[in-house]
């Protein structure tokens, strides 16, 4: 899953992949916070940048991103959540 690919020492992973999963969190709860807040417009365009975020984020090799399309939720690698 994506998380044991996250579990690579911290040399594993470069430093532009890291700035690209921070950048995804703060989208993340930009849009859920859009979303609370009922502001659809606002929401949509959020869920555009996460997108092209999980698409950077995988190029960089992060692994298989599953759960990226999910409305509620984040993949976990950017959320922080653990399996």
């Amino acid at each position: 899953m994506v998380f044991d690919t996250l579990e690579q020492t911290a040399d594993e992973i470069d430093d532009r992949t890291r700035e690209l999963v921070s950048l995804a969190r703060l989208v993340t709860y930009a849009r859920n916070s859009a979303k609370d807040l009922k502001l659809e417009f606002s929401t949509y365009c959020l869920d555009l940048a996460l997108g092209s975020l999980v698409e950077e984020i995988s190029k960089c090799g992060v692994g298989d991103i599953e759960g990226a399309d999910h409305e509620d939720h984040a993949p976990s690698f950017i959320s922080g959540a653990s399996h």
